[in-house]
């Protein structure tokens, strides 16, 4: 029998968190239960505490609403997004000195990403982690 040629579609997952204290958990868990057998351990640690580190974010600075996380699981790259659906002009300068600062969190997310930011008029975080093999 041989080998499909053919790419591999990529995995989507979405995720929405009520804003509270165990929303992190909750992702972690959802995290490790869809992707243990399918993502490279080394790359879920990474991914979960990304993801961990946003949510905790966004319920810690948000304005209490839903939290959605999506996930694309491609070939090389996952890309998320995580939005509080909060207030831009209020959390844009915050994320800014965070970032300046060099929070402890926001650290994490720069060392363990290949590239993140906020989408321009939002409070919508993107990244992407490099799916190591």
């Amino acid at each position: 029998m041989q080998g499909s040629s053919e790419p591999t579609q990529p995995e989507e997952f979405r995720l929405v968190l009520s804003p509270d204290t165990e929303a992190g958990w909750r992702a972690r868990h959802a995290l490790r239960q869809r992707f243990s057998d399918s993502v490279p351990p080394a790359t879920l640690i990474d991914l979960t505490a990304v993801v961990t580190e946003l949510v905790n974010n966004a319920v810690a600075h948000g304005p209490g609403r839903p939290i959605t996380l999506a996930l694309l699981v491609g070939e090389e790259t996952i890309r998320g997004e995580v939005a509080d659906q909060g207030n831009p002009s209020a959390a844009i300068p915050d994320i800014k000195e965070a970032s300046q600062r060099g929070t402890h969190g926001l650290k994490v997310v720069e060392k363990l990403t290949s590239r993140w930011a906020v989408y321009e008029g939002s409070t919508h975080v993107w990244f992407e982690l490099p799916l190591e093999t």
